[in-house]
């Protein structure tokens, strides 16, 4: 029987709905809890007992981490990965299926990953152990991409503590690797594998960018932790995520993103409206855009809310109409 939407994980109504191959003594739940507890450092039994609402963020956010990460290193130049399969579009029924769609059709937080991951123009990185962070590069588009890749490390999640640019000439269908020592002209133990010491950054961003008349436009970017995903949640009023939103002739609204400490898995919640983007990261000092698409052709703003992974609470969007 389907099970009702607002049932906890561990009900029986929702493991009904979980996949599990046929005489295994594990569920894809279980597959799932795995990878929370090495990617967060969490005890995922433990998180789900005492803060359930956590337990599901962050167990939404870890599938999408796991297969953006799976696409990366399918899709570099050098990988001798064969492929990724993504089983099936959409969920039948609530639980942990291994659709990128709900039940309802709605996109999950997986969705936004594996889309940032397999777009046209997309940049991503990979651990490459001794050999440092990786940074890879990939235009799909038939056009040749002219742009710039830029690389910043950061400490405490928001002092920059190095950043280097490399211009970017990619023929159509063609990739770029590089290397983030390579870029800096520096060791930094990148990923912090040789560990002479504490992790001189706990955070790289990587973005390509492109020249527009107000100034870079940001046309793909993706983040990496040396050490650990951040592990606290901050008050409002540390992080200094902040948003505001401007409604369209057409209905749909352009909201405006900033924070000035970095901002983790950032969702957006706007009654009415589908956010082109989510669960996305914000980097420290930097603003980002995100186009709400209306869900009906007669919605009108109301205003709306952030949350944020390493957020506590929510932050209210202001309406530039209201």
């Amino acid at each position: 029987a389907q099970a009702p939407a607002n049932v906890v994980v561990h009900h029986p109504s929702w493991k009904a709905g979980v996949p599990r191959d046929s005489g295994s003594g594990w569920d894809f739940d279980d597959i799932r809890d795995h990878y929370l507890a090495r990617l967060y450092s969490v005890d995922p039994v433990e998180l789900r007992s005492i803060d359930h609402d956590r337990y599901l963020e962050l167990s939404r956010s870890v599938t999408g981490e796991v297969m953006a990460e799976v696409f990366g290193e399918w899709r570099r130049a050098a990988s001798s990965c064969a492929g990724g399969l993504v089983l099936w579009l959409r969920d039948l029924v609530p639980g942990a299926g291994w659709g990128v769609l709900d039940h309802r059709g709605e996109p999950k937080v997986a969705f936004h990953h594996l889309r940032r991951a397999l777009a046209p123009i997309a940049v991503w990185t990979t651990d490459e152990g001794l050999g440092g962070v990786a940074v890879h590069v990939a235009n799909d588009h038939p056009q040749p991409l002219s742009a710039r890749l830029r690389v910043a490390l950061y400490r405490d999640s928001e002092q920059q503590v190095g950043e280097a640019h490399e211009p970017l000439e990619l023929a159509g269908h063609d990739a770029h690797d590089s290397n983030v020592e390579t870029l800096l002209g520096r060791f930094v133990d990148a990923a912090w594998t040789y560990r002479f010491g504490p992790p001189a950054q706990d955070l790289i961003v990587a973005s390509i960018e492109r020249e527009g008349d107000g100034g870079p436009q940001l046309l793909a970017q993706s983040v990496r932790f040396p050490s650990e995903r951040p592990a606290t949640v901050e008050p409002l009023g540390r992080m200094g995520l902040e948003a505001r939103a401007h409604q369209l002739p057409d209905g749909t609204v352009r909201l405006i993103v900033r924070s000035r400490r970095l901002a983790y898995g950032v969702r957006v919640h706007a009654p009415g409206f589908a956010p082109a983007d989510d669960a996305f990261a914000i980097e420290p000092g930097a603003t980002r855009g995100v186009m709400l698409r209306p869900r009906t052709p007669d919605a009108r703003f109301a205003g709306g809310a952030l949350t944020a992974l390493n957020l506590r609470g929510r932050a209210t969007i202001a309406s530039e109409d209201a």
